[in-house]
């Protein structure tokens, strides 16, 4: 395989992929699919073998076919115009794989290459694009920089077929040989290269570390330029859909036995981190969790409170209440939660308790129920939209919202009697059982560890009703004794109303990944759960009958391992769409700039707090010094002892760094003197004898000037001597030796050798003959 080949080889793998990244944006298989067998049989018997091209003549009259059929093509809609315009491109490659190729039709299958990623891109969202667009990165560096390889061999080539130079045995090459063993060489001033190959390990690495480079750089400048406006809408194809999107985790209304499958997904719901509001140092999630009294994270979303039929609703009233916001909440030590809402179809606005204010970020305010302390957005976006919020929590408890307003019992100890009669003598007869539970706050924590603790139900995802003549909970705790949290929430729900305990069902989330990724805390669909807020004690408290690790291990079961395919196709994919195609400037604000002006603020007070030090110690020293007292004590001994110390390490630091230069410019000068004065000799051999014949170059004369005159003076005996080269050779060698630093082979050494001596017989023998004739 030689350097041509490995070029072709490049161009044709270069366009395959890209037809492959195009196919896979649009989701047909037509018209790309057929430019890789194309691309392949064009390679043989176009290219290699000679067998068939197309003439200019045909080329441009099945350019203009195909310019009809995209016409064909063009229809009113704005993706089926970008489609129409990306397989005319298709066509074009096509046309131009036929023809013989010079330079231009490889840039030209570049170009087209490159067009048709620019138009995948704006068709599809899939992360397996980006990864292939690195792929295609790398691989048009690497065809690009043999391109230019090759144009340089081709133009050496040419330059060498009409050179009046001749062709010495010593540089003489086989260009079609093998690219890793094949020699460059220039010829006519320019460097020689004797040693090094056209395809190496090092032009390899070159090309990897361009590469890199190249994407670390088009990295940078592609998260950190602001985005100031994005719209995608109108080139949203949604016959790459993979079909209908995963059911949301969470619902307003909950109904006993649509959460199973739910709780399977893995789609990202919300991602929140939290920050201490006056020094911006991040806190997390658990630590703030446990600082509040939770065992795992919150996310408090709908308040039900009203049951029939196996079926939660929520209380039927809006509010026009506001929380307050940072500006209003300036004079308080505050927590801040960063909050991203992905669009779910609901109005409710999720957050950690406790709070006590909120700034909304995206277009839309919030929407404060003074009685259930439900928040809700006013306009949630449309469509894959996001809503940003940051919720603010006092450090000290006291001053943050609680929740004590009970404004209607009624609401939250109704119960359908006729439904669940079962349900009320059976938790009447089980508080009955126990007299030792005085308070509500007792009762209530029993009926809990009841349901949680007992070991009498267990956690499942299972939704098979045995009797489906009764209400689905008396189902749950008198027969099946097995289910999910709604059932546990229910359960614990109606039993808490049957002994009069104001209860209300709370759908949200609990729990979620720390993503190390984004460095954000990240709820999934299948973190979804449901859990009840009792009113005892004068205000509503947390409770959560859910068997706590069965839960968990469930959740953990269906999460998508990083090693596992799913899981790098989740995360891959969640990379591309958050800070690729969906990235925003709220979302650059959020992972780039604000950890950059942390890191600066950190950074600042660090040299702050370094200065003072240096201050300080500049201080002691001076206090230290005016004072002579201070001299002749321990702390005198300590300071002759840190000075002496620091004076004889700097004087060894200095003598070894002075030794270790010195050393190493005297070896490099050495070699270098070595290498020219071993090297060059055979030139200064050469002008020895020519100085015999009284040709002495002068100073000012370069190699090749003196060559010239040397091939004026004796052209006789050069060519008598059959030697006419010989001049030009010696100084090509020169020019090799002495400044491309490539020393000559035993075989070159050898030869030149051997010119000398013909050169010393045929300049004797002039000489002796003309003595002879004296």
């Amino acid at each position: 395989m030689n350097l041509t080949l490995t070029f072709q080889i490049s161009v044709y793998l270069l366009v395959a992929l890209s037809s492959i990244m195009f196919m896979m944006a649009e989701g047909g298989v037509f018209p790309q699919l057929m430019t890789i067998p194309l691309g392949l049989i064009t390679l043989f018997f176009t290219d290699r073998w000679e067998k068939f091209s197309l003439s200019p003549l045909w080329a441009n009259i099945l350019g203009l076919l195909a310019f009809l059929v995209v016409c064909a093509e063009f229809t009113s809609n704005i993706e089926g115009r970008l489609l129409s315009g990306a397989h005319f491109l298709v066509y074009l490659t096509w046309i131009i794989l036929l023809q013989k190729k010079s330079d231009t039709q490889y840039w030209w299958l570049c170009a087209l290459g490159f067009l048709q990623i620019a138009v995948g891109a704006v068709l599809t969202e899939s992360g397996y694009y980006g990864f292939m667009l690195v792929i295609y990165l790398f691989l048009s560096i690497w065809t690009l920089s043999v391109f230019s390889l090759h144009r340089t061999r081709n133009s050496f080539l040419l330059y060498d077929s009409s050179s009046p130079f001749p062709k010495s045995s010593i540089v003489a090459q086989d260009p079609g040989g093998s690219p890793f063993n094949q020699k460059s060489f220039v010829r006519g001033g320019i460097q020689s290269d004797l040693s090094r190959q056209w395809l190496s390990i090092e032009f390899f690495g070159s090309c990897m570390g361009y590469f890199i480079s190249a994407l670390l750089i088009s990295m940078c400048f592609f998260l950190l330029i602001p985005r100031l406006w994005v719209n995608r809408a109108m080139f949203d194809n949604d016959s790459l859909e993979s079909g209908d999107k995963p059911l949301v985790g969470f619902t307003e209304k909950v109904q006993l036995g649509e959460m199973g499958e739910i709780l399977e997904s893995s789609e990202r719901v919300l991602q929140l981190s939290i920050f201490d509001n006056e020094t911006d140092e991040p806190v997390s999630v658990e630590e703030f969790a446990a600082r509040f009294g939770m065992d795992e994270p919150l996310f408090r979303g709908a308040v039900l409170s009203s049951y029939k039929n196996g079926s939660w609703s929520k209380i039927r009233r809006r509010s026009r209440w506001r929380l307050y916001n940072s500006k209003e909440l300036d004079n308080k030590q505050l927590y801040r939660q960063e909050m991203v809402l992905d669009s779910i179809g609901t109005e409710v606005l999720f957050i950690m308790q406790p709070f006590v204010g909120m700034d909304m970020l995206s277009k839309t305010e919030n929407s404060l129920n003074l009685e259930t302390l439900e928040i809700r957005q006013t306009q949630p976006p449309e469509g894959e939209g996001e809503t940003r919020y940051n919720v603010f929590t006092a450090k000290e408890q006291t001053e943050n919202i609680v929740m004590d307003q009970l404004d209607n019992e009624t609401l939250y100890t109704e119960l359908p009697e006729d439904d669940l009669k079962r349900l009320i003598a059976f938790t009447k007869k089980l508080i009955a059982n126990h007299p030792e539970l005085k308070t509500n706050l007792e009762k209530a924590r029993f009926i809990e560890s009841y349901l949680r603790d007992s070991g009498e139900f267990s956690y499942t995802l299972n939704m098979s009703i045995q009797d489906p003549e009764i209400d689905p909970v008396e189902d749950f705790l008198f027969n099946r004794k097995s289910g999910h949290c709604e059932y546990y929430a229910s359960a614990l729900a109606l039993m808490l109303r049957a002994i009069d305990i104001p209860s209300r069902v709370i759908s949200g989330f609990k729990g979620g990944d720390q993503k190390y990724l984004s460095n954000q805390f990240e709820v999934q669909q299948r973190y979804a759960h449901s859990w009840v807020e009792a009113f005892v004690d004068g205000r509503w408290q947390t409770m959560d009958a859910t068997p706590s690790l069965e839960r968990a291990e469930s959740v953990a079961q269906n999460a998508a391992s990083l090693s596992s395919w799913k899981g790098i196709s989740n995360t891959l994919t969640q990379f591309w769409s958050d800070y690729v195609i969906g990235v925003s400037f709220q979302r650059q604000k959020s992972a780039f700039y604000d950890p950059m002006l942390r890191a600066g603020k950190r950074l600042k007070n660090r040299l702050y707090d370094f200065r003072e030090t240096v201050v300080g110690v500049v201080r002691s020293i001076k206090s230290f010094l005016s004072s002579p007292r201070r001299w002749f004590s321990w702390e005198g001994a300590a300071a002759v002892f840190i000075i002496a110390g620091l004076f004889f390490g700097l004087k060894w630091l200095w003598g070894v760094s002075v030794r270790l230069f010195r050393k190493l410019f005297q070896d490099q000068g050495e070699q270098a003197r070595q290498l020219r004065a071993g090297n060059v000799a055979f030139y200064e051999k050469f002008q020895a004898l020519l100085a015999n014949r009284g040709l002495v170059r002068n100073p000012v004369e370069t190699q090749k000037e003196f060559t010239n005159h040397v091939k004026t003076d004796l052209r006789r005996e050069l060519s008598q001597a059959h030697l006419d080269g010989t001049p030009d050779l010696f100084t090509q060698l020169f020019y090799q030796v002495r400044y491309g630093d490539h020393p000559l082979n035993a075989q070159q050494t050898e030869e030149l050798q051997q010119k000398l001596t013909e050169l010393e017989i045929a300049l004797t023998r002039t000489e002796q003959l003309e003595q002879h004739k004296a």
